[in-house]
């Protein structure tokens, strides 16, 4: 009686386990392990933590009970799609790989980004909102996912057409993971065309509640706002007759509503096919001010340091007065909150600018009320991702006639890692260093220090500093940077 109880038993578990494991909603994924844990407490039969290391869990789940994160833990959904079981559990292993080699930012190019941030225009970013918004819907499994694509394919190759570029090309992207495609503008780079700077986006909505249909998800800020900004950014370049020493990419990607698909697919391409790709900028929502500041910098342990330092210099430089002012503060997103993290995860530096901080973002994102109107019929506020996109690109990317000055410029080299300020310029002079915190307070002060050396910042606490640099003759340079 006993044995046939056992059976009985173990039948009936063995029946409901491989049930679980046939439901076609079910997809493998890693989250955060106390994401994991809470979802299993209030779903237990939607999930299984195959397995856990380092605050992170390989699962296998149905992603409709991760919308309940949102807000709760992370920004979107805070889960990463894997193709199968072993790759959920052996990204356990490498969270994020080592970024290898730490790129060397300058400003140099000040003249011609001055010139061409005049010609961004709200009324094009608007124009691309409402067109995206008008396919109702962009969910990955929906024809109109692919509509959507191949109309911003048109929108992309018009702008090429306009300018007359014939160094500059559209490809649509195919993918494993879903049926959705993604969308590569390249900008054919000059002498160093084997390094990339890329801007990337995702392209699809998604409604996190509702019949399953996803029939009216319009995604008006989440994602086309920055879908429409990087068309304005690729617009304004194309219209000044920009010609990259690096090869420029712009990027709209597939299925990230449903863990970071189209992005990861082709990160993990580019790092096995050993490209190298020296900075990566997200843009995903820009178009909804919900913070005092403008632009929100993600200082999450995956966002590069030293680009988030890099880009507040931009801001420094370019957004501080006139026309082009804005404002900028940080935040963090957490695990895979965007494409961004696809990069990082690959080894490549990446960061995102976001909307506003955390909590204080756009509320009807994955609702049938993300629409341009609930923006205010306005699209400013991505006007401003647009300019920090120009400035980025033009002063990574570089353009293709340096002078004699900036080519000396971009032999300087600043840089943090582990908690250790590197320099090097490309002069005989002595230099004296400083550090100080953001109220202005002299925290270092360091003289007679040679042109290629470190500092060792150990005794400082995390947060924001200015490094200040002066030569002989009394040139003053500063650098802003991050320490973890």
């Amino acid at each position: 009686m006993k044995l046939n109880t056992l059976l009985f038993t173990l039948l009936t578990t063995s029946s409901v386990f491989l049930s679980a494991q046939e439901k076609e909603d079910f997809i493998y994924a890693n989250m955060e392990t106390v994401n994991a844990n809470h979802l299993q407490q209030e779903n237990p039969k939607s999930i299984q933590i195959l397995s856990s290391k380092n605050g992170i869990s390989a699962i296998y789940f149905d992603p409709e009970i991760a919308h309940s994160l949102h807000h709760k833990f992370a920004h979107g959904h805070g889960y990463i799609y894997r193709e199968s079981e072993n790759s959920a559990i052996n990204s356990l292993e490498v969270v994020t790989k080592k970024v290898t080699q730490q790129f060397n930012y300058t400003i140099t190019e000040q003249v011609y980004v001055n010139k061409i941030l005049n010609d961004v225009d709200p009324k094009e970013i608007e124009k691309n909102i409402l067109l995206l918004e008008g396919f109702k819907t962009r969910f990955h499994k929906r024809q109109e996912a692919n509509d959507a694509v191949y109309k911003m394919k048109e929108v992309w190759e018009k702008i090429i057409a306009d300018y007359g570029r014939t160094d500059v090309a559209v490809k649509v992207v195919d993918h494993v993971g879903t049926p959705m495609k993604s969308l590569i503008l390249t900008i054919n780079g000059n002498s160093k065309s084997d390094e990339y700077v890329i801007i990337g986006g995702h392209i699809d909505s998604i409604v996190s509640w509702g019949d399953g249909t996803q029939e009216n998800a319009p995604g008006a800020d989440d994602n086309a706002s920055g879908i429409s900004t990087i068309t304005e950014v690729i617009r304004v370049l194309l219209k000044n007759n920009f010609k990259p020493e690096r090869t420029t990419q712009m990027m709209a990607y597939a299925a990230e509503e449903i863990g970071l698909v189209g992005s990861s697919e082709i990160a993990k391409q580019y790092a096995a096919d050993g490209k190298n790709v020296v900075s990566y900028l997200q843009f995903d929502m820009t178009n909804y001010k919900g913070s005092a500041k403008d632009v929100i910098l993600m200082t999450d342990a995956y966002c590069d340091a030293n680009l988030n330092a890099y880009l507040m210099q931009l801001m420094d430089v370019y957004n501080t007065s006139g026309m082009h002012q804005f404002t900028y503060d940080t935040s963090k997103c957490g695990y895979g909150c965007s494409d961004h993290y696809s990069w990082a995860e690959n080894g490549f530096p990446a960061t995102l600018p976001f909307e506003s901080k955390m909590n204080e973002d756009n509320p009807k994102i994955h609702s049938t009320s993300d629409t341009y109107a609930f923006m205010g019929n306005t699209a400013n506020h991505a006007a401003k991702f647009t300019k920090l996109g120009i400035e980025f690109v033009v002063e990574t990317a570089k353009s293709a006639t340096l002078s004699t000055d900036d080519l000396n410029a971009v032999l300087s080299k600043i840089y943090v890692e582990n908690k250790t300020l590197n320099y090097r310029f490309n002069t005989n002079s002595n230099y004296s260093i400083q550090i100080v915190d953001a109220s202005g307070r002299q925290l270092i002060n360091l003289t007679n220090k040679s042109a290629n050396g470190n500092v060792d910042l150990s005794n400082l606490n995390a947060g924001f500093y200015v490094a200040v640099f002066k030569d002989n003759s009394g040139k003053t340079t500063s650098h802003k940077i991050i320490i973890k």
